[in-house]
């Protein structure tokens, strides 16, 4: 959600929804612009969450690009990432969700390296805040649309620590992971644990509205899309995702989202 009309206004909505983990946009979610932070609004936030004992992340805007070629998207995205960082380590945030990024046509090795040196760059001003990378659905020339294609960007960053990433079920759905098979699934875990399962920061439950390897990140709710309960049900218990926090991005108004909320938490128990 974004945050526009203040940070209490998540609260209020991740209370109503029975949520017991919060994922917020720092800054809007389709623009370059970045707020001016209420600070006095960010420490009374902080404040409820670890009352709470509610982990965050935050999301990066859509636009952000950690491996553009056009050295004016490449420097947008870098500022955009820093004050996100920035605004996530003065919440508290457990990290920032970022998409893989494109190669947008470049040789993939170039586009590799563009993405780490980002990514190194802005942990090195940052502290406090994990850099997270989301698989992607594998439109266009994205990057990480698998495990085993985030694994070369973690190491192309020389598995630093605090460089983790975001299982997103649609999303590896749609970029053809058929998670529905069993056999799948047992290649998922042993991906898994050649990452290591502690370098899953989070992961996004969702379902989607479009076939298999449709390569199209368009979310469905719980058990109304193409990848169906039983599945996430699987998914969601496979051990190597034992430690990591489930968001939900699904469509629908609160009462909906009460009841995915509700049914996700009855099928990872």
């Amino acid at each position: 959600m974004f945050v526009a009309g203040g940070l209490s206004r998540a609260l209020a909505r991740v209370r109503d929804r029975g949520a017991d983990a919060l994922q917020i946009f720092p800054s809007n979610p389709r623009g370059w612009a970045v707020p001016e932070p209420d600070r006095d609004d960010e420490v009374l936030f902080r404040s409820e969450l670890e009352a709470l004992s509610m982990p965050l992340f935050l999301h990066a805007p859509y636009l952000v690009n950690i491996a553009a070629r056009d050295d004016t998207v490449l420097e947008r995205s870098r500022a955009s990432l820093e004050f996100a960082l920035a605004r996530g380590a003065r919440l508290g945030a457990a990290g920032l969700v970022v998409h893989s990024g494109s190669a947008t046509g470049d040789d993939r090795d170039a586009a590799l390296a563009r993405a780490a040196g980002s990514i190194l760059r802005l942990l090195d001003r940052v502290d406090g805040c994990d850099f997270v990378v989301e698989l992607t659905a594998g439109s266009g020339d994205l990057l990480a649309p698998t495990v085993a294609d985030v694994a070369e960007l973690l190491a192309a960053c020389g598995s630093h620590p605090r460089v983790r990433v975001c299982v997103d079920t649609c999303h590896l759905f749609a970029a053809g992971v058929d998670i529905t098979r069993a056999a799948t699934r047992r290649r998922l875990r042993e991906e898994l644990r050649a990452l290591g399962p502690a370098r899953v920061a989070v992961v996004h439950v969702n379902d989607s509205r479009d076939p298999l390897g449709s390569r199209r990140d368009r979310h469905a709710r719980v058990g109304y899309g193409t990848i169906g309960v039983e599945t996430l049900r699987s998914v969601v218990r496979l051990p190597e995702l034992s430690g990591a926090p489930l968001i939900l991005e699904t469509p629908g108004n609160s009462i909906e989202q009460r009841h995915d909320v509700a049914l996700v938490r009855e099928l990872a128990a």
